[in-house]
């Protein structure tokens, strides 16, 4: 099996190459909760992954994702949590731009993403 700080690596991997999409198909639990700074939850995998294909219809241009540091701690095989800092940039089809820094820190069960929150400044969108 896999560590979670290798999923977490393989998660900014693709992000890096622009696929936001797979990280979610492979490593999210069906019952994934995704946390906005803001507070606002989207829970389940496929709720996730729908509410991100609306959010990647309105990308006008994919420019990078940076990633700084990835850590982690497994607790036991398949379990802990995970942090990976990167920036995105991205220009939006409105003429916004979508350029976080951020946090994600991804809780683990049994080797799937169970509760991912992301930790930004809301000014930088």
């Amino acid at each position: 099996m896999s560590s979670i700080i290798d999923h977490t690596n393989t998660m900014m991997e693709q992000l890096k190459q622009g696929d936001f999409l797979s990280g979610m198909e492979q490593f999210y639990a069906d019952d994934a909760v995704n946390e906005e700074i803001t507070g606002a939850k989207v829970v389940g995998r496929q709720a996730i992954i729908e509410n991100e294909k609306k959010v990647l219809e309105g990308v006008q241009a994919f420019h990078s994702v940076t990633v700084h540091s990835v850590g982690g701690h497994e607790t036991s095989p398949g379990n802990g949590v995970t942090f990976a800092e990167y920036s995105i940039r991205v220009d939006m089809k409105d003429g916004s731009t979508f350029n976080p820094d951020q946090v994600q820190v991804t809780t683990w069960k049994d080797g799937k993403a169970s509760h991912i929150k992301f930790y930004y400044d809301p000014s930088q969108m």
